[in-house]
């Protein structure tokens, strides 16, 4: 008993001394500024230095967030830490939550850079940051890019991707019928390009010239064009029609650019090559192999635009190129005539690209360019945008950036926001709804700060936020003021319904008592049924709610053909479903008495079988 004391009262002098310690030392440095906490408990980064957008925290600083860090967390261990969206707008703030390292870990980690910003040798991204905009899906209204611009610029983009399709206005006997009945006219473009330069925006257009050519094979005029004629992806690269199309083309998009450094010539994707006779005698002829056939088609649209517009530099998609070989590139000149866009949407880009890939370019290519996402990249019908997710992609991308930059001169990153997946496809996330993934992604790549992913006050400043930004879809409420943003409000009240309803058709009440043969024969019992349909005229309320505030704020960006579609595509069938509900409700209730079992027994062919 003596031992056991003893070794006791060892143990609590012990963890005196240290505790002594541990005061002295917090004494020593507790000269800590008071942590910026926003009214909902998320914490974001301060402006300290003005010279800095996106400046990181002071040592004192590093101190009180470490320690609220370690409370919150203990807190969620021990099962108390807030509510459910308090719990995962926390874990959220860490985009890399599931393949980097454990909760653990990152307190670990915290404790060890406390006084260095956690800056681990990672410098911000110094290359052109554009701003992809996917005319081909939802274009906006001309006035909208008098806020948008103004906007972007003071997030730190430096450009805009302009992927036209066919809302460029080609003209001529060649060209015009390709355009889209509410295209942009030559003055629109015009007053968007002045826009942009009033707002130090550099402009790229992009123009597709090998796959995704649906918006010009789908018409009858060009059909015979298609490499497949059953698909209106690719153009066949041997058609004598082909290179003249396309270079007037080019030739129409370069001259309403005048003064443009880079033209960007699409080129990915290319899944039919070689299959047509023209191609496949073209093949046998000059004894190409398929990758032959496409850097032959490539190399000559590049030096066409080298040769006629000097001074214009060709940029393509990659993708194509990560097949070929060091030597084939070479040999057709690719290095000296274009530069590639290596794009990847997903949070492991590491896991796509293979570190040959990355070899490879660097032997050939002076300079690459990258390509991440800040919408459209999680499912081609999402209406809602994922920052979590998109936050991943660009860690991903700035990741391999450090690794590779001692060999590869990065010279921009195009964050792409895709509109839709192809020309035939359904609208995804609009444009306004993933301005907030746009801003936290553009804070990101400017930051020396990526041991987290806290957004920066100044980007909540930019977007006149009350609050933190949802990093997840569910996560919370956008309580913001930016250009469109009415839009994005609208849109997370109709994602919260959704899953209102989701979880009403999910109870064991539907399920049980108001199934498809419960409604055919209309046999239930009324109590269920008005248990199980409690919800749902407030449900079809919210939705008439919706319909009118999305109409209201989607006509100040867009035209009413693009209300109209999004409304048919994300509102309808909701609508539908909850009516088909509401129908099947007031059958089941009109009952007042109920025939005896079995009820399939008077029909026909139920009675020949017994």
């Amino acid at each position: 008993m003596w031992r056991i004391r003893g070794r006791t009262q060892i143990t609590l002098a012990a963890m005196t001394v240290a505790t002594l310690i541990l005061i002295l030392y917090r004494m020593s440095t507790n000269d800590v500024i008071a942590s910026n906490i926003t009214k909902d408990g998320h914490i974001h980064l301060t402006k300290i230095d003005e010279a800095n957008e996106f400046s990181t925290l002071t040592q004192n600083q590093d101190v009180a967030k470490l320690r609220e860090y370690e409370a919150h967390i203990m807190d969620d261990i021990r099962g108390r830490g807030g509510s459910v969206d308090d719990r995962l707008g926390r874990r959220l703030m860490f985009p890399s939550d599931n393949n980097l390292r454990s909760v653990e870990d990152h307190i670990d980690n915290m404790k060890e850079h406390s006084g260095s910003a956690w800056n681990s040798g990672i410098h911000s991204f110094k290359g052109y940051r554009m701003v992809h905009l996917d005319l081909k899906g939802a274009p906006p209204r001309v006035s909208y890019y008098e806020d948008f611009f103004p906007l972007i610029r003071n997030l730190g983009a430096t450009g805009i991707l302009m992927e036209y399709e066919d809302m460029f206005p080609f003209s001529g006997p060649q060209l015009q019928d390709i355009p889209a009945y509410n295209a942009y006219s030559k003055s629109d473009i015009r007053q968007i390009l002045q826009l942009a330069a009033s707002n130090g925006l550099q402009v790229i257009p992009l123009i597709q010239t090998f796959g995704h050519m649906e918006f010009l094979l789908k018409l009858q005029k060009y059909s015979e064009l298609r490499e497949v004629q059953k698909y209106p992806q690719v153009i066949c690269p041997t058609h004598n029609s082909t290179f003249d199309l396309l270079t007037a083309m080019i030739d129409q998009v370069v001259e309403l650019h005048p003064g443009i450094k880079y033209l960007h010539i699409g080129c990915d994707e290319v899944y039919y090559l070689g299959e047509c006779v023209r191609c496949g005698l073209a093949l046998v002829d000059h004894q190409w192999s398929k990758k032959q056939l496409f850097l032959h088609h490539v190399s000559r649209l590049a030096k066409y635009v080298r040769d006629r517009h000097p001074g214009v530099t060709p940029l393509t998609w990659d993708d194509e190129f990560r097949e070929l070989t060091a030597a084939e590139l070479v040999e057709w000149g690719i290095a000296k005539l274009l530069e590639p866009v290596i794009w990847k949407y997903t949070p492991d880009v590491a896991s796509y690209i293979a570190p040959e890939v990355w070899d490879k370019y660097a032997a050939v290519f002076p300079a690459v360019w990258v390509a991440s996402a800040f919408k459209g990249a999680t499912g081609s019908d999402k209406y809602i945008t994922d920052i979590s997710y998109h936050l991943e992609n660009h860690q991903s991308w700035m990741d391999i950036i450090s690794s590779y930059s001692s060999q590869l001169t990065f010279k921009g990153i195009f964050i792409t926001g895709w509109q839709r997946y192809d020309h035939f496809s359904v609208l995804c996330e609009l444009l306004p709804v993933g301005i907030p993934s746009l801003a936290a992604s553009l804070s990101f790549i400017q930051s020396e700060n990526r041991g987290t992913a806290l957004i920066p006050r100044k980007v909540l400043d930019v977007l006149k936020c009350d609050g933190s930004l949802p990093m997840s879809p569910g996560a919370g409420r956008t309580r913001c003021n930016f250009p469109g943003s009415p839009i994005l409000e609208a849109v997370e009240r109709l994602y919260m319904l959704h899953l209102n309803v989701d979880r009403m058709l999910a109870d064991s009440t539907v399920k049980g008592w108001m199934s498809t043969y419960n409604v055919e024969h209309g046999f239930s019992n009324p109590s269920h049924v008005e248990h199980a349909t409690a919800e749902l005229d407030r449900c079809k309320m919210e939705l008439a709610y919706i319909e009118r505030d999305i109409r209201s704020a989607m006509s100040d960006v867009y035209d009413r053909y693009t209300v109209t579609e999004w409304v048919t595509t994300f509102l309808r069938p909701l609508d539908a479903q909850l009516q088909t509900l509401w129908e099947a409700r007031e059958k089941l209730l009109s009952r007042t008495h109920w025939p005896k079992r079995p009820l399939d027994i008077l029909k026909p062919s139920v009675t020949h079988n017994l």
